[in-house]
């Protein structure tokens, strides 16, 4: 069987995976010009970044299964620390029994790990898809044309895929709208005394998380600085702000930070990045992918099981399992 899958994020390439082991032909293409999708990373030279996903935790047995293979291959780690949380806008700390696993050295090596032996096309974004007697037909941005595949898998954010599928199934019928929210990510490398017990910090109605990526396994930062940070913004306050804000970003971080650790802090470098598809309204399916078997095309991805990293695992393994394991 022939298959083209569209997104090379956690659930298109363990789709890609599961499908090529079963000795099916796949073909990914992917915008971009490397693998993970939300769990993208930026290199600077203060740090790597990952400016997605910073954790993940594992409770499906099945993908609790996938975790231990990628310790075993040293692609995780487990992020081992006490969080944080702002009440009253004070740091309280927060203590749980939550297990959270990292990418080693990054988020996307959980990706990679899954990618061998795959084909993948990069920054290829597929504009219009069609679906013809003899199979599928692709058509990228650049005038390239893929044809004849079997099936189609889409592993886009849910208004991605609700734009291209829109001539050719009603798969995405019962979908909202609107399914994400944005969040503005800032990364700063700073100089100043912070307590060593603080890594990670719920937060408020303007800052929602915060890493201390120095702190992290195997994390290295610049030796001129003292920590590396990560703030997602709320999903709220990131749509208010938009991504043509006037505001500054990095200034309006470091502020919140020195605030709720009452410090004064030194910004010596930042980076931020508008992730438009984001946070996942609350939306709930019947199962964690949607499919069009009359018209062999499936839609998976986070969105649709509920938005976290293991949410992504879980939508393209139950599709492959309960669809195209044959």
């Amino acid at each position: 069987m022939k298959v083209a899958l569209i997104g090379a994020g956690l659930a298109g390439i363990t789709s890609a995976c599961q499908l090529t082991r079963a000795g099916h032909q796949v073909a990914v293409f992917e915008k971009s010009r490397g693998l993970g999708g939300r769990l993208a990373n930026r290199r600077t030279s203060w740090g790597k970044l990952d400016i997605g996903a910073q954790y993940f935790t594992a409770r499906d047995p099945d993908f609790q299964k996938q975790v231990e293979l990628w310790r075993q291959a040293s692609a995780v780690q487990v992020w081992d620390f006490s969080p944080h949380c702002v009440e009253q806008g004070k740091l309280t700390p927060s203590p749980d029994e939550t297990v959270r696993y990292t990418g080693s050295p990054l988020m996307n090596q959980l990706v990679y790990c899954l990618s061998n032996g795959l084909t993948v096309n990069f920054q290829c974004a597929i504009s219009a898809v069609e679906k013809l007697r003899e199979g599928w037909r692709l058509v990228s941005s650049d005038g390239d044309v893929f044809s004849g595949f079997d099936w189609l898998i889409v592993s886009s954010p849910a208004e991605q895929s609700r734009a291209l599928l829109e001539n050719c199934s009603d798969v995405m019928t019962d979908v909202p709208e609107a399914v994400h929210q944005p969040c503005w990510a800032l990364g700063i490398a700073t100089r100043g005394e912070v307590p060593e017990g603080v890594q990670g910090i719920f937060g408020d109605d303007t800052v929602r998380w915060v890493s201390r990526l120095s702190s992290r396994p195997s994390f290295i930062k610049a030796p001129d600085v003292d920590d590396v940070w990560m703030l997602h913004f709320s999903p709220e306050w990131s749509e208010q702000q938009g991504k043509e804000t006037l505001l500054d970003i990095g200034q309006t971080g470091l502020d919140w930070l020195e605030k709720i650790m009452d410090t004064e802090l030194d910004k010596s470098a930042e980076y931020r990045h508008y992730w438009r598809f984001a946070n996942i309204k609350p939306v709930t399916f019947d199962k964690p992918y949607l499919l069009d078997e009359h018209q062999r095309l499936a839609v998976i991805g986070a969105w649709c099981a509920g938005g976290r990293v293991e949410g992504a695992w879980l939508s393209a393994w139950h599709c492959f399992r309960e669809n195209l394991d044959q």
